[in-house]
């Protein structure tokens, strides 16, 4: 791929802008003036706020200056020098996510660019929508984060999240999971001995995601009958069977849209 063919289809395509991207920061470094312009007006051109570099010594300067989110970091074949940099940029700022372009394909220089610390590895030459793709990915992670980020520190600090204190390292990895929990509609399975906060952590689960205002209903299935857990859980009607005098919603109905959990 040119760069005059790289321009000539970033006029065209018209990529729409990545939503909230404009609190992200791309940055370009390679020695080509050529691809610094390509891969940054296609940053541009995806909302992100670009800047380039042409040396590894000008590329480490701004990272340690200025925010950056995304580094498309190109690296000449046979050259380590290029590894090195992906290896420094991650030992001082190992939230920014890195991809690295090479035409390089071998699968050798892929796994040393991912020890390193690459996020993805392109082989050139690629198309500007396998480039777009692939910042776009890089956006839906880093927003991911940031409102992990952001529900994590809800946990530490807001009584209403379950009343969960603590600040150790474990505790810190609790936050973290239980925010991305919060986010998935998929069933989420908590064990523990007894007394551990189980039920605390399903809470904590459900009042820091999108079901806080939906109904959340403990069950202790140990205090039911094992004859009657089944109209517990769903519920009977009239007569469905000797003393089921009038019909009963089951709990699961009454935590429609929200959550019913056992213990």
């Amino acid at each position: 791929m040119t760069a005059a063919i790289a321009h000539s289809t970033l006029r065209i395509s018209h990529p729409q802008p990545i939503e909230n991207s404009c609190l992200l920061n791309l940055l370009v470094i390679s020695q080509d003036h050529s691809l610094r312009d390509v891969y940054g007006e296609a940053g541009s051109a995806l909302g992100y706020a670009k800047s380039t570099a042409d040396t590894p010594e000008q590329a480490l300067y701004l990272i340690d200056s200025q925010t950056v989110d995304v580094i498309l970091l190109d690296v000449k074949p046979g050259i380590v020098r290029g590894f090195e940099t992906l290896r420094r940029i991650k030992a001082r700022h190992p939230g920014i996510e890195v991809i690295v372009v090479s035409v390089c394909g071998t699968v050798e220089s892929a796994v040393q660019a991912m020890k390193a610390g690459a996020r993805d590895y392109m082989t050139k030459p690629f198309s500007l929508s396998e480039l777009k793709l692939m910042l776009e990915e890089a956006a839906a992670d880093l927003r991911f984060k940031t409102d992990s980020r952001i529900k994590c520190e809800k946990l530490k600090n807001d009584q209403g999240f379950g009343g969960i204190i603590g600040r150790t390292t474990e505790m810190e990895k609790l936050y973290r999971l239980v925010a991305k929990a919060s986010q998935s509609s998929h069933p989420v399975l908590i064990l523990g001995e007894t007394g551990t906060g189980k039920e605390m952590i399903a809470r904590a689960i459900q009042y820091s995601g999108p079901w806080r205002d939906k109904p959340f209903i403990p069950v202790d299935c140990g205090s039911l009958v094992p004859t009657l857990i089944e109209s517990e859980l769903f519920g009977h009607t009239k007569g469905a069977f000797t003393g089921a005098h009038q019909a009963k919603e089951g709990l699961l109905a009454t935590a429609e849209g929200g959550n019913c959990i056992s213990r």
